[in-house]
């Protein structure tokens, strides 16, 4: 007995040793077909949208964070808020968070971020909502859709970041 107890030991420590740990799969795509599969698969949460449209029309307010008046990162955390999620108050501190994908791979809630391209300097988020169309707080017209393509957005994106939470 204590024989066959010793061989079950040298025989499956070294098995036990090499099993990796779980991954959650939604973090780890190897290529871009994976990541483009899974964006034209996933269904454009329309839950999402009725929420971020009241929003719209909140005029834009530089470390503003009511009804009155906000600013982009105070917009991305009221929303992320009401599913539960506390994120940080500012977009640097929210660009810190998640795993960063590429453009290409964006789906509605992933987290788009802007700035100074050359310094790579955070100074604006906002919500992706599928389409190429992002929700945010611009200066000029409070919280609104805007286009990833729309000349200012696209020579001062920076990078996306997805959070692993409701809609994935």
């Amino acid at each position: 007995m204590k024989t066959f107890i010793i061989w079950c030991i040298f025989c499956f420590l070294p098995l036990s040793c090499a099993v990796k740990s779980k991954q959650r799969a939604e973090y780890h795509f190897s290529g871009k077909n994976e990541w483009g599969n899974m964006a034209n698969s996933f269904k454009h949460p329309a839950e999402l949208e009725s929420r971020i449209e009241e929003f719209l029309g909140i005029p834009y307010l530089w470390g503003g964070n009511t009804r009155e008046g906000m600013d982009c990162s105070a917009f991305v955390k009221q929303v992320y808020a009401i599913y539960g999620i506390d994120l940080p108050r500012t977009s640097i501190l929210q660009s810190k968070l998640g795993m960063k994908i590429p453009k290409h791979a964006l789906l509605p809630g992933d987290l788009v971020f802007f700035g100074d391209v050359e310094k790579d300097s955070v100074t604006h988020v906002g919500i992706y909502m599928g389409s190429n169309k992002f929700a945010n707080a611009t200066t000029s017209q409070g919280i609104k859709y805007s286009d990833l393509d729309e000349p200012f957005f696209f020579s001062k994106y920076l990078f996306a970041k997805r959070l692993n939470f409701f809609l994935y």
